[in-house]
C-alpha cells in the first residue's frame, strides 16, 4: 500500500511538473515568441562569408569638432598604443578637447597622438549625454595652417549592440514585430556591407549612413527584436550588398543606379510599393525663400544668385530625378539630386521625387515620399506587416531575388 502510495504521489508531482512547463510556454508574450523553423534562414558557407565581420565595427560619431562632454561610469583608462595615460574608477562628466596639438580631459593633458578610451562596463561611456556600449577612439584633425585643433571620435562597439542602437533611431519602437524583424535584418546588411566595403578605412560607417543614438533609443522590445534576428542578413549572389532603406517611397520604389549611380542589381532596381500611402509623407509641400536656397548652394558654386528655376533631371519610374538642375542668372549648374535634397535641408525638400514652381521671391516644391527612395521602405514595411505578412515576405518583396542567411 505505501509502495503504491509512493508511485502514485512522484506520478502526480511529473503531472505538476508537465502542465506548469506548458502554462509557462502558455505566458510568453509575443514580443518573446522566436522566429519560427520555418521563417529561421540556414546558415551560410563559411567560404561565402567572413564571419570576423559580426565581431565589431567603427562608427564615426562626431566629425571635427572642438570639444566635447565626457562621463564614464565605470573604471576605466586612456591608452596610447600600450601605454597608460590616465586611469580611474568613474570619471564625471568632463570637457574634453584637442588644443594646441594636445588632448586634453578635465584639463588635464593627455598627449598629441590617436587616443582610446576603454571602459571596464558595456553602456558605461557617456558622449555629450548619451550612452554608448562601445569603447572610443579620439583622432585628431589639425589645420596646421592656422594651429587650430579639432577633433574626431569613433566608437568601436560590436555589430548587434550597433543594430540595437540603430533600429530605435530608424523605426518607433511599437510598430509591428514583423515590420521591426525586417528593418533589424535590413540595417544589419547595410552595416555588414560597409564593414565589408571599409575594412581597411578609418571607420566603417557615419550617422549619414545610418541613424544611430546609442542606448538613447534603446527598448526592451527591440532589444528582442535584434536577439531574435541575430546574425541574419540578406545576400544576393552569395554577397552582401548595400540594403539602402527609406522613410516613404510615395508609391514606387527606385532603382540605385538612378539615384546612387551603382549598378543595378535585381534587389535595388525599385518595386511598385502600394503599402505606404497612410505615410503623412506620402505627399508634402513646401515653400523656400530664395535667398536661403542661394545661401546654401553658394557651397558648391559660389557664383550661384538670382535662381529662376529648379528643374528635376533624368526621372525614374518611381518619379524620383537622378539630377537636379538649377538655372541662374550667370547659368545653370547640376548635382545630384539626392545631395541637393540633404544639402537643402530633408526636413524641406523630403524626397527626390519632386517639381518645382517660382512663387515670387519663393520657389515652391511640391513631392511625394521622403528619403531617397531605394530598397525598403519603411512606412511600406508597416503597412504590410499590418496586412499579416511576416518580416521574411516582407524583405523578399521589396528585395527581389534575395537570399536569407544566418552568418554567425
Amino acid at each position: 500500500m505505501l509502495l503504491l502510495k509512493t508511485t502514485l504521489n512522484k506520478k502526480r508531482a511529473i503531472l505538476y511538473l508537465v502542465i506548469f512547463a506548458m502554462l509557462n510556454t502558455l505566458t510568453v508574450s509575443c514580443w518573446e515568441t522566436p522566429i519560427s523553423r520555418e521563417e529561421h534562414p540556414p546558415k551560410a558557407d563559411k567560404k561565402h562569408i567572413e564571419e570576423r565581420f559580426a565581431e565589431d565595427i567603427k562608427v564615426l560619431l562626431l566629425r571635427n569638432i572642438n570639444e566635447a562632454l565626457l562621463a564614464i561610469y565605470s573604471p576605466y583608462k586612456f591608452t596610447q598604443g600600450n601605454t597608460i595615460l590616465v586611469e580611474g574608477n568613474i570619471l564625471p562628466e568632463q570637457l574634453l578637447r584637442y588644443n594646441n596639438g594636445e588632448f586634453s580631459v578635465g584639463g588635464k593633458l593627455l598627449g598629441s597622438e590617436q587616443i582610446q578610451v576603454v571602459a571596464q562596463s558595456n553602456g558605461a561611456i557617456e558622449l555629450n549625454g548619451v550612452r554608448y556600449y562601445g569603447n572610443l577612439l579620439l583622432l585628431p584633425d589639425v589645420d596646421q595652417g592656422k594651429g587650430i585643433g579639432k577633433f574626431s571620435i569613433i566608437e568601436l562597439t560590436d555589430i548587434e549592440s550597433y543594430i540595437a542602437g540603430v533600429i530605435g533611431s530608424e523605426m518607433p519602437y511599437d510598430w509591428s514585430p514583423e515590420a521591426l524583424r525586417a528593418q533589424a535584418v535590413t540595417a544589419r546588411t547595410f552595416a555588414v556591407y560597409q564593414r565589408k566595403k571599409h575594412a581597411d578605412a578609418t571607420y566603417h560607417t557615419d550617422g549619414l549612413s545610418l541613424a544611430y543614438q546609442g542606448l538613447k533609443k534603446e527598448k526592451r522590445e527591440l532589444n528582442i527584436i535584434v536577439d531574435e534576428t541575430r546574425g541574419i542578413v540578406m545576400l544576393y549572389n552569395d554577397q552582401v550588398f548595400p540594403a539602402y532603406f527609406h522613410s516613404t517611397c510615395g508609391g514606387r520604389t527606385e532603382d540605385a543606379n538612378l539615384i546612387f549611380h551603382q549598378d543595378s542589381i535585381p534587389p535595388l532596381r525599385g518595386i511598385k510599393c502600394g503599402f505606404c500611402n497612410t505615410s503623412k509623407y506620402y505627399n508634402w509641400q513646401t515653400e523656400i525663400d530664395k535667398t536661403s536656397l542661394e545661401r546654401k548652394l553658394k557651397s558648391i558654386n559660389p557664383g550661384i544668385a538670382n535662381i529662376y528655376a529648379i528643374q528635376p533631371v533624368g526621372i525614374g519610374p518611381g518619379n524620383h530625378s537622378s539630377m537636379v538642375q538649377i538655372c541662374y542668372a550667370g547659368g545653370t549648374e547640376e548635382m545630384n539630386a539626392n545631395a541637393f535634397r540633404l544639402l537643402i535641408g530633408s526636413e524641406n525638400v523630403r524626397s527626390t521625387a519632386f517639381n518645382t514652381e517660382i512663387k515670387g521671391h519663393a520657389i515652391k516644391f511640391t513631392g511625394k515620399g521622403w528619403g531617397h527612395g531605394v530598397g525598403l521602405c519603411q512606412y511600406g514595411a508597416q503597412g504590410m506587416a499590418e496586412k499579416g505578412y511576416k518580416w521574411l515576405e516582407i524583405l523578399k518583396y521589396y528585395y527581389p531575388e534575395i537570399e536569407i542567411k544566418k552568418i554567425y
